[in-house]
């Protein structure tokens, strides 16, 4: 995002949390592809997506007053769509439709911990350096080659290599360290 949009973001988020609907309606319609592609990511049943995102926006406009950094928007929007779904799947308000065991890995997994690592791995993805972040949700969840990436970003194709490699290898320690469940 540049700069401006940036700030501009600050400032809706500044005019939502004071009270502006208009704001924050811009804010919901501006993510809202973002929240939905992230519940359905997430529980894997369509029938929940859209209701949870809904839902999502509700609880963001009802907490927007505890929002502390209005440039933490973006992953403050995430922490609370993960954590609807993750309530709505241990209320048992909605079954989650399990990732196929070739792409899911984890085949003891109940829907609770599949939910909970796709939590885990959006957090250590926030952790990494934006450059590797982007080089990585670009390869893994766009599909794109490392020429396509490279070109994308403006970057010489061994940075793009190295941003992957290395970020790779912080997402595994990352998750490592969770009660090593990952490693």
């Amino acid at each position: 995002m540049a700069p401006d949009a940036d700030d501009a973001e600050r400032r809706a988020v500044l005019f939502a949390a004071s009270g502006d609907v208009a704001a924050f309606e811009r804010l919901a319609r501006r993510y809202h592809g973002y929240v939905e592609a992230l519940i359905g990511r997430a529980c894997g049943n369509v029938a929940s997506t859209e209701d949870l995102t809904q839902l999502t926006f509700l609880k963001a406009w009802q907490r927007l007053h505890t929002l502390r950094d209005a440039g933490a928007f973006r992953p403050w929007l995430r922490r609370i769509a993960l954590n609807i779904v993750v309530d709505a799947v241990r209320s048992g308000a909605m079954e989650t439709t399990p990732l196929s065991d070739e792409r899911r890995g984890h085949d003891s997994e109940s829907p609770e911990e599949t939910i909970v690592r796709r939590m885990d791995v959006e957090t250590a993805l926030a952790r990494l350096a934006s450059a590797q972040r982007r080089c990585i949700v670009l390869a893994y969840e766009e599909r794109m080659s490392h020429a396509e990436i490279a070109e994308a970003c403006d970057m010489p194709i061994g940075t793009v290599k190295s941003h992957i490699a290395r970020g790779l290898a912080t997402l595994r320690r990352l998750l490592r360290t969770r009660e090593g469940v990952y490693g």
